[in-house]
């Protein structure tokens, strides 16, 4: 027992140090850092204490069914030190939640997880840490700086920009007007306009190519992003058909990513059953793009879900451009009012794949928009919900992802419109023009420098501003811009930012960019404070930095 006790006083947030009573085993309590949540009192126990981890387990199970959650804390934790099984870890972190401790909880969780793994039950564990991604929360300061990042790729790879995210939008039927063709007013603001396709043997020109929708793309100087399906059984897709789109792709002039049957790793989709067949079929159309329509970059784009499982339809770096995902924010999950995600972190689902193949292509999210309407929940409007998950994708990529540079709106009404197949329960509103919240976060993102709208702009290598973590060090009586990393288990009124002592103004959103003026970055040492204050006026998590001002030689 005593060779667990430093492990559990430190994920409990106790100091290391505590040694054991010569009596009863000790009662742990979800000591908490300031700002890092609520403060509960702590409470005593009567009567003889369990000397096992089930008869803890079972004062706790007792305690929390009385409501009284600080016990039920107590208790889990202290079952935790004897028996570290799953179980009692996740009871803990289930005890922590209902006292807000959020915090304390996530790292519970993250135990438990621990431990689902370590018994070969990966996905147990992946299922707990996406039922629990609400509760991980951040707070993390940026330097904004316009110099070259050390791990920037070497080599761009095809259409991808030095800097900055592509801004695109899905472009349907009506968004091409004219003669000659070009976008209508509201779609002229974006750098990459999608749509849908299909291979055909068809050697119709209107039905190999969407010339009508390329030349209106090419006249607003944009991108063009064609979601490609097979529009066949894979084995009947045979190199003539691909390379009658191929010359056709190539002579209409306009940069094209080319998303090849995209979410192969689901199960509906046909050109899923067979991965050995799905990969050659990938690198055929890849070879023929990259040798007849140099214009074409290649996007691989699975659905956010197993690595293990996602990594046996990957076609390999030579054929692969870019590596994308769909993502959606969504009120409940798959349509289910008892499975709320209205406090889901959505960049939690793409980080493993980020992480696995950011380092050999850039990332593109080739589908994304968030849900005012579900069919789930009729009536009700979940317009803050959107306008939230939309700031926190785009923002969130451009602060944590320096290598996702391309974000794709599907500007579709799946409740009242296409459905996709879907029970109405399952629909959801993605529009961004019937949404002001929505329509106010999207439109806020076209003036900032992070966001792409010309695909000239992309060509230019222009200095847009890029986020590092704060460093040790800061030039002295230099201008400093920052800004903040925020994901929290509840809304936060407010954000305060202060430099020694001296409040900073941030904006009210994210990133919450500040300034730290030349005048106050005299030589020396600095502490840089803040606080995500919540709607009752409680700090819900803090952090700091201390940072030192040094002379430019």
């Amino acid at each position: 027992m005593r060779s667990v006790l430093p492990f559990l006083l430190l994920a409990a947030g106790l100091p290391a140090t505590a040694t054991l009573p010569a009596q009863n085993p000790p009662v742990f309590t979800p000591a908490r850092p300031a700002g890092q949540g609520p403060v509960a009192a702590l409470r005593a126990w009567n009567g003889p204490q369990p000397h096992s981890a089930d008869g803890w387990y079972a004062l706790g199970t007792q305690a929390a069914r009385n409501g009284d959650h600080v016990r039920a804390a107590q208790a889990f934790l202290q079952a935790a030190a004897l028996n570290p099984s799953a179980a009692n870890w996740r009871a803990a972190g289930d005890a922590q939640v209902r006292l807000g401790d959020y915090a304390a909880a996530t790292r519970a969780y993250e135990q438990a997880a621990e431990r689902y793994r370590a018994r070969g039950d990966d996905m147990t564990a992946r299922a707990l840490e996406h039922q629990t991604a609400g509760y991980r929360q951040v707070l993390q300061p940026m330097l904004l700086t316009t110099r070259s990042l050390p791990d920037a790729p070497v080599r761009l790879a095809r259409l991808e920009p030095s800097r900055g995210i592509l801004l695109g939008r899905y472009v349907g039927d009506t968004g091409v007007t004219g003669a000659p063709p070009v976008l209508t007013p509201d779609l002229r603001d974006v750098a990459v306009s999608f749509r849908y396709w299909k291979f055909t043997a068809s050697t119709d020109p209107v039905r190999v190519f969407p010339g009508r929708f390329a030349q209106a793309v090419r006249a607003n100087g944009g991108v063009l992003h064609l979601a490609m399906e097979p529009g066949m059984a894979l084995g009947a897709l045979n190199d003539s058909i691909i390379a009658r789109f191929a010359k056709a792709a190539r002579d209409s002039g306009v940069p094209i990513f080319l998303r090849f049957a995209s979410e192969m790793n689901d199960p509906q989709n046909a050109w899923s059953r067979d991965p050995v067949l799905y990969r050659q079929t990938f690198v055929r159309v890849a070879r023929l793009m990259h040798t007849q329509a140099p214009n074409v970059a290649m996007v691989w784009m699975p659905m956010p879900g197993d690595l293990g499982r996602i990594a046996t339809y990957y076609p390999g770096p030579e054929a692969v451009d870019w590596a994308g995902l769909s993502l959606y924010s969504v009120p409940f999950e798959n349509g289910d009012v008892t499975r709320p995600r209205l406090a889901a972190h959505p960049l939690d689902l793409v980080r493993p794949f980020y992480d696995r193949y950011a380092a050999a292509h850039p990332i593109q999210l080739s589908e994304y928009a968030a849900s005012h309407r579900s069919g789930a929940a009729p009536g009700q409007d979940f317009s803050a919900f959107a306008a939230q998950q939309l700031r926190e994708v785009y923002w969130g990529a451009w602060l944590t992802m320096p290598r996702l540079k391309n974000i794709n709106w599907l500007d579709l009404d799946m409740l009242g419109g296409a459905s996709n197949g879907k029970a109405v329960t399952r629909r959801n509103d993605y529009r961004l023009s019937t949404n002001p919240a929505k329509a106010l976060a999207f439109g806020g993102l076209k003036s900032q420098d992070a966001f792409l709208t010309r695909w000239s702009a992309a060509q230019a290598r222009p200095a847009v501003s890029l986020p590092v973590l704060w460093p040790t060090q800061v030039l002295a009586g230099q201008r400093v811009g920052g800004a903040l990393w925020v994901q929290l288990a509840q809304p936060a009124r407010e954000v305060r930012v202060s430099l020694d002592g001296r409040p900073v103004r941030p904006e009210a959103a994210l990133p919450y960019r500040f300034t730290l003026e030349a005048a106050w970055l005299t030589p020396g040492q600095h502490r840089l404070d803040i606080q995500a204050v919540g709607t009752n006026g409680q700090v819900l998590l803090s952090e700091n930095r201390v940072f030192e001002a040094v002379t430019p030689r």
